[in-house]
């Protein structure tokens, strides 16, 4: 079997790269990736709620539970 190349005389558009979006992890809203100071977030209200969210806790990476005061001594009698 042969195989033979062919050519275009016509550039394809399907083929153009085109510009990256991402979903903000906030809102859901598609923003650009490239030029986007606040990315992966569309904007700075998204992002600093993200970051409230984070400090208040509301964020949890599973595991094991752990003792919230590492300074209690229970062993002691």
């Amino acid at each position: 079997m042969r195989l033979m190349a062919t050519t275009r005389s016509e550039p394809s558009t399907s083929r153009r790269p085109r510009e990256a979006d991402v979903t903000c992890p906030g809102c859901n809203r598609r923003t650009p990736w490239s030029g986007n100071p606040q990315r992966p977030f569309c904007s700075v209200e998204c992002r600093l709620l993200d970051l409230g969210r984070w400090l208040d806790e509301r964020y949890r990476i599973p595991g094991p539970a752990v003792d919230r005061d590492p300074w209690r001594d229970d062993d002691v009698p």
